[in-house]
């Protein structure tokens, strides 16, 4: 009988054990599954706040733009009007051929400066938009 009695407690061990070790294992297998999982998750949020601080960029830049082209706008249709004064002020047709020349080297000087202007503002959106996705490259290296 006592035989049998240990033979029971014995089993009782083995299964035990039998019966731990998988969930041991499976607890083992989790921890750098999770790690990953953790470790994946982070570089995502990284990812996506570097792609929302390069949206925020573009969206800075070109309301920029769309500032500067606006002010270019209003001062061109100003030199319009002024021009059309002048114009009808103006008597003999050498006096109008003067303020004709005159208007078209100021708008040409315009056009060609406020454009100059646009490209280092384009050039600045670019650099700026594109310097979270450098840093996060260099971070990647």
């Amino acid at each position: 009988m006592r035989t049998a009695k240990r033979v029971n407690q014995r089993r009782k061990q083995v299964a035990k054990r039998a019966n731990h070790k998988p969930k041991q294992v499976a607890r083992e297998a989790q921890t750098p599954v999770k790690r990953v999982g953790r470790k994946s998750q982070q570089a995502a949020t990284s990812e996506l706040n570097m792609v929302r601080r390069s949206l925020g960029e573009f969206d800075n830049g070109f309301e920029e733009i769309a500032g500067e082209m606006n002010a270019y706008s209003i001062r061109s249709l100003e030199n319009v009007f002024h021009a059309w004064q002048q114009f009808i002020d103006a008597r003999p047709l050498q006096q109008v051929v003067e303020h004709q020349m005159r208007c078209a080297q100021n708008a040409y000087e315009a056009y060609v400066t406020e454009f100059s202007r646009l490209g280092e503002l384009y050039l600045s959106l670019t650099r700026r938009a594109s310097e979270p996705l450098r840093q996060a490259s260099r971070r990647s290296s």
